[in-house]
């Protein structure tokens, strides 16, 4: 009886180290609000998929890292993790926000640029006047 346990616990640890497969993380950045120029936002960096659960998330204001908040990490039901960081921002058409992904999936950090949602003349009209 406890050669047969002992052979069904053995098995059970073989097959999670199987299915611990190492997944890469997918990243969206995107605010919480729609945009207003000089107005407090959210910025969130909503990272999932990834596995093992250990990740490094930086948000960054041109290239300088923001004080952040961070969810408690939470797996999905396939058994992939999700995390989701987030700080303040004041966007004003100028200043570049990103979020730097560091994983043991990845060769290279993943950085992923979020890209202000204005309508096309709002975008011309801070291209003239401010940058």
């Amino acid at each position: 009886m406890a050669k047969g346990l002992l052979l069904c616990a053995t098995f059970l640890m073989c097959v999670s180290v199987l299915l611990a497969v190492q997944k890469p993380p997918t990243v969206q950045v995107y605010s919480r609000y729609p945009v207003e120029i000089g107005k407090s936002n959210i910025l969130n960096c909503y990272v999932e998929g990834f596995h093992p659960p250990k990740i490094n998330i930086t948000l960054l204001k041109n290239e300088d890292p923001l004080s952040t908040k961070q969810t408690d990490l939470s797996f999905k039901e396939d058994w992939t993790f999700q995390l989701l960081t987030y700080a303040e921002v004041f966007p004003n058409g100028k200043d570049r926000y990103s979020c730097k992904v560091e994983h043991a999936t990845l060769e290279n950090p993943k950085i992923v640029q979020w890209g202000l949602a204005f309508p096309a003349f709002i975008n011309a009209f801070l291209q003239f006047f401010y940058l």
